[in-house]
């Protein structure tokens, strides 16, 4: 994979032990949550990884797989690795990936502390270095004995060797973001006073133990790399040069054949899967650092993490020696032909990751399987993957009406599909409201999907009128054989919140300086510099545009009807940063409260709990983040006119950007009035051995 010189270090192979990689693009481990049925591999996962060997990925790690019994996650999300019944699913997921030229890693983990002692159907004993209270879930872990730390050991090795036994190149030992063994490895958590702990030696043994073990079980042609925290990014925690210190301990051992570099820990967990306000590459120096340090003791590859998204700095990156592979992980959830498409120079064809976390980490936290705003087929592969896209039994003509992103995706996907397909927007420019909220703090990166889109309706050749606003009369006229409806939506400034149902209209709210989130991103300097902002949303919606505005040196008070500032974001792991950056500027809040009236320059507020009046704020405007109502005139207007008629998107109903944009892709594939749209629950889970005959299995 070297017919590119633009990336030809990124795309040269890599030797790894006895393993060749055929380039330097890997997707480190990540939880997906597919293994909710019975903690055994299955077909979405092997669809999963499939795909992105098809794409052309290099090195694929599987999400962490359970060694233990004593290891639980947040819930039924793992793989048990330990179970014996495993191999025969695990072996056809290898050669899903193998057959597609990538090569599989087998990711082990023991949970420690940062498990539940309820995820699964009884009750287990948390285990850690030392007595501690968990950071994940407050839960009490108790210090583990030698004895336990041997069962441990054994119980690492005896999943290495089903790994073997599957037909993996490797497994990989989890040794970061607070797990057990990372425990061990930090002093803020590990308190004991025998021989692992109290020193950089000692702190280091379990570790090298359980290498050992494992070592011993599978041998020393096959691959065992281990994957520490460069950082701990807590205070009086570990730092790169600990760390490095640490690592450099177990590779001396001679029992490691690589080194995956990462940060955080569940105290820290944005850094974990940092959201788009990081910069990027922001572990690359201390990831050059350790990487000379590595080779000092041994001739192994380094791989880094940290929010790389440029290919050209990732080449840069091999180029210079900062890292022998690079993780763009996300980048390969939103395309999995990201590599191919890199090969091949197809750059305008990528889908880019915007980093909002949306549908891969916050599906998971609330304990669905990931899966990717940009790519609504990610963790979908067996249904909606590329192999399924198949050509329009009889190609028509489409009229998509509305350029934001459920009319782009479904104007794209019917294209793409064969139709010919004009897509007409009233404004300027394709994208809606992304556009505005690519004008909010450190979220630039949603410009990305509006601008991928376009690009490739362009290239692919849908017709694109801009500027134009149809009527019925003339939707009607145009005669296209079907029509999809995607005005989009309008901002509520009534006021309503849910926790006050029978209020439909908020006094006031109808007066001048009353604004909505869409008014005052679109024309800020009509925005007086007392502002209160009154919070539905709990999230981004509202604490973006309060930043925005301070950012701008606006006095800015943001009332929430939530019991916290801004709790959404918790699961998109945004909020620590988020706050930082709103409390540094000045902002002040109240929670627990909402208006009760509007009146010239004063706002009442009342706590929602007591029903009692509270305090009285005074501002020039007044803005609301509470919610849209669904722009759908026109298709009312059309009903009974056209007979293939379809509304999408907030058009329909305003949603979250994850749901529209799925809707898009289903609109593109005529699937709207199908029954078969619903995936029904455990669908995917499956195991049938059907990807040989569906995905091929020649190398591409």
């Amino acid at each position: 994979m070297t017919d590119s010189p633009t990336y030809s270090h990124l795309l040269s192979p890599l030797k790894i032990g006895k393993v060749t990689v055929r380039n330097r693009l890997m997707q480190t481990a990540h939880a997906k949550g597919f293994h909710a049925g019975n903690g055994l591999t299955n077909d979405r996962d092997i669809y999963y990884q499939a795909e992105r060997a098809k794409g052309g990925i290099g090195l694929i790690v599987t999400g962490a797989r359970h060694t233990h019994p004593h290891s639980t996650g947040p819930g039924r999300t793992l793989a048990r690795g330990n179970r014996e019944e495993i191999i025969e699913r695990d072996r056809e997921m290898c050669q899903a990936v193998q057959a597609h030229g990538g090569r599989i890693v087998a990711q082990l983990i023991h949970f420690g502390p940062q498990g539940r002692s309820g995820a699964l159907d009884d009750y287990r004993v948390l285990w850690a270095p030392s007595t501690m209270k968990s950071p994940a879930y407050n839960e009490w872990a108790k210090e583990m004995t030698k004895a336990e730390m041997d069962e441990v050991s054994e119980h690492f090795a005896l999943t290495a060797r089903y790994s073997k036994e599957a037909g993996f190149d490797g497994v990989e030992l989890h040794y970061s973001h607070g797990y057990l063994h990372q425990q061990f490895l930090s002093f803020v958590y590990n308190k004991r006073t025998d021989e692992y702990g109290g020193s950089l030696e000692n702190i280091v043994r379990f570790p090298i133990e359980t290498l050992q073990r494992v070592r011993d079980e599978v041998g020393p042609d096959f691959m065992v790399g281990i994957r520490v925290s460069m950082d701990e990014c807590t205070v009086d925690g570990m730092h790169a040069d600990q760390a490095i210190e640490m690592t450099r301990l177990m590779v001396r051992t001679g029992l490691v054949d690589y080194v995956s570099a990462t940060a955080g820990t569940y105290a820290a967990h944005a850094d974990q899967i940092p959201p788009g306000d990081y910069p990027e590459n922001w572990l690359v120096k201390d990831g050059a650092r350790m990487r000379q340090a590595i080779r000092e003791e041994a001739d192994i590859p380094m791989f880094i993490v940290g929010h790389i998204v440029d290919p050209k700095e990732a080449d840069d990156l091999v180029a210079h020696g900062a890292a022998d592979m690079v993780a763009m992980t996300r980048t390969q959830i939103a395309d999995p032909e990201f590599a191919n498409k890199l090969r091949d120079g197809r750059e305008d064809e990528i889908n880019h990751c915007i980093r909002c976390n949306q549908a891969c980490i916050a599906r998971l936290m609330v304990g669905n399987a990931i899966s990717c705003v940009v790519n609504p087929a990610a963790g979908r592969e067996r249904r909606f993957g590329a192999h399924t896209l198949t050509p329009a039994a009889s190609p028509a003509h489409w009229l998509v009406i509305g350029g934001g992103p459920a009319g782009m995706k479904a104007a794209l996907v019917l294209r793409q599909r064969g139709h010919r397909v004009t897509l007409v927007e009233a404004d300027e420019r394709l994208g809606g409201q992304l556009n505005l909220a690519a004008r909010l703090p450190r979220r630039e990166k949603f410009g990305f999907l509006p601008r991928d889109l376009e690009r490739q309706l362009r290239k692919a050749g849908v017709e694109i009128q801009l500027n134009t606003r149809l009527d019925a009369d003339q939707v009607a006229a145009f005669g296209a054989d079907g029509v999809i409806v995607a005005t989009g939506s309008r901002p509520l400034k009534t006021g309503f919140t849910s926790t006050r149902p029978a209020v439909d209209r908020v006094p006031g709210m109808d007066q001048d300086n009353v604004l909505s989130v869409v008014e005052v991103l679109e024309n800020p300097d009509a925005v007086g510099r007392r502002v209160v902002l009154f919070d539905e949303d709990g999230g981004r919606y509202a604490l973006g545009t309060a930043e925005f505005l301070l950012d701008r040196g606006h006095q800015v008070h943001l009332v929430s009807r939530f019991n916290a500032l801004s709790p959404n974001l918790a699961l998109t792991l945004d909020l620590p940063v988020n706050y930082r950056h709103v409390f540094e500027k000045g902002l002040e809040y109240t929670i627990n409260s909402w208006v009760r009236s509007v009146d010239g320059e004063r706002a009442q507020l009342f706590n929602l709990f007591t029903d009692r009046d509270s305090q009285t704020l005074e501002a020039d405007h007044f803005v609301i983040a509470a919610g849209h109502a669904a722009e759908n005139s026109l298709y009312q207007a059309l009903q009974g006119r056209v007979s293939n008629l379809h509304c999408i998107g907030d058009a329909l109903l305003p949603r979250p950007l994850q749901d529209v944009i799925y809707e898009g892709m289903l609109a593109g594939r005529e699937m709207l009035d199908d029954p078969d749209r619903f995936i029904e629950q455990g669908e995917l889970e499956s195991f049938d051995h059907d990807w040989r005959e569906t995905l091929g299995t020649q190398a591409q």
